[in-house]
């Protein structure tokens, strides 16, 4: 009797091609666990939340933290407390924000990332 491996096939597939894009992880600009807009906590997934205010134009998804180690690839512990957005140019960034120098929790160095324009 022969043996059918192509659900196996296509399962594996499929979560290759999730893992891929990036699907699930949440991080990015239009990310739900950091960097995404929101208007509300609700918006952000489990463990985010969404800061508003001047700081955070369209409203922003980000982790809560109080080392570099407590954020998400992709994202950095800011003198704020908050993980946000890493960068290389203002293009990596959501509209309305720009890829600046801001201090590291740590105040040891600041890192570029996407922040108020």
């Amino acid at each position: 009797m022969k043996r059918s491996y192509l659900p196996a096939l296509a399962a594996f597939f499929l979560l290759a091609g999730a893992m891929a894009t990036g699907c699930g992880d949440g991080v990015g600009p239009g990310g739900a666990l950091v960097g995404g807009a929101c208007a509300t906590d609700g918006q952000c997934a489990q463990g985010s939340r969404c800061e508003t205010g001047g700081d955070y134009p369209g409203g922003m998804c980000t982790v809560t933290c109080s080392r570099i180690g407590d954020c998400p690839g992709g994202t950095i512990c800011t003198d704020k407390k908050v993980c946000m957005l890493t960068c290389t140019l203002t293009r990596d960034c959501r509209a309305g924000y720009a890829c600046k120098g801001k201090k590291r929790v740590d105040k040891l160095a600041e890192a570029l990332v996407c922040a108020k324009d």
